[in-house]
């Protein structure tokens, strides 16, 4: 855990699951290291389903989407799947392809950051979520 964009997307995990016991949201979280999305939330209107990556560079981190999406649909069979991101901008190659993969999966992506999430987690019912 030496590495710092691990320790970078721990950090930003730590945050969404503060944020949700602070506001006694129900939630699952993955043990580090398991091969699971990071974060199911209830919610009136079903799960939400939640993985954290905390990039603010590019790199491999970032080609590796695609297939997490691909990999944690085929486990959860989500209808939609939220990416909470760090300041980095994904490049078009890698948006194209994640986007080309939710349209044939029939899954919707939204890509988002810490205060999007955390700010619409409490709206959930206005329908930010599914």
């Amino acid at each position: 855990m030496d590495n710092p964009v691990n320790i970078s997307g721990q950090l930003l995990e730590d945050r969404v699951e503060t944020y949700c016991r602070d506001n006694d949201i129900s939630y699952k979280r993955a043990k580090p290291g398991a091969h699971e999305i990071d974060f199911i939330i209830e919610s009136n209107k079903g799960k939400i389903f939640a993985d954290c990556t905390n990039q603010n560079s590019g790199g491999s981190v970032e080609e590796k989407l695609p297939h997490k999406l691909w990999k944690y649909f085929k486990k959860y069979q989500y209808r939609n799947v939220y990416i909470v991101k760090g300041d980095h901008k994904i490049s078009p190659k890698v948006l194209e392809h994640c986007n080309e993969m939710a349209r044939g999966y029939n899954f919707e992506l939204h890509f988002v950051n810490y205060e999007q999430f955390t700010n619409n987690l409490v709206a959930k019912e206005e329908g930010f979520f599914g």
